[in-house]
């Protein structure tokens, strides 16, 4: 009887590190694609630094990244003007099938991104009915900027010991870093074409 149930406490705490554990032993294979639009005035203003926002894991992690290139990054509570290059994140699909020793996964992450600072465009994908088409819709504003959408597609499929929460996180930060690296380009392009680099 006292195997029984030292068997049980057992399986109990496996199948519980097996979902809430933040742990990955396995051979991964991922695949990445960015898919970006913009709308770039002449002399478009480029600020030092990022403001993302949401203040969620996933903004969260992508302000990591950015850190990671050197970045300063502020997390915005609102989406409101800032003195950075305002970059709006957020997920819209997860999809992951599990298993402790084979996992496939696919996310798609959005963001909108201002080399001004400006949460115009964003304000109005949120407002919009047709959401599809206020992403890729680009009102002229006041000042010279740089307006773009990211989204970013990742799949994978991994093999070996891996707990779930480590392999959701795993997807997203893959996520985060298409988003990062993409709006470090926008940057980068920007400033060499303005002659400020």
């Amino acid at each position: 009887m006292r195997r029984a149930y030292i068997a049980i406490v057992v399986l109990v705490v496996l199948v519980l590190a097996l979902y809430f554990g933040d742990f990955a032993l396995a051979k991964s294979e991922t695949h990445s694609t960015a898919q970006v639009g913009g709308s770039k005035d002449a002399n478009a203003t480029f600020n030092e630094g990022f403001c993302v926002y949401p203040d969620s894991p996933f903004g969260n992690l992508v302000a990591d990244e950015l850190r990671a290139g050197g970045h300063k990054v502020l997390i915005l509570s609102a989406p409101v003007e800032c003195d950075g290059q305002f970059l709006a994140v957020w997920v819209e699909g997860l999809d992951i099938s599990y298993s402790p020793v084979l996992s496939k996964g696919r996310v798609r992450a959005v963001a909108v991104y201002s080399s001004a600072g400006d949460p115009t465009h964003y304000i109005n994908y949120r407002n919009a009915a047709d959401k599809k088409t206020a992403l890729t819709s680009f009102e002229k504003t006041g000042r010279a900027q740089f307006q773009a959408y990211i989204i970013a597609e990742v799949s994978d499929e991994s093999e070996g010991f891996i707990a779930f929460k480590g392999y959701r996180d795993y997807l997203m930060r893959r996520a985060a870093e298409v988003i990062a690296r993409q709006a470090e380009r926008f940057e980068l392009e920007g400033k060499t074409e303005n002659g400020l680099d």
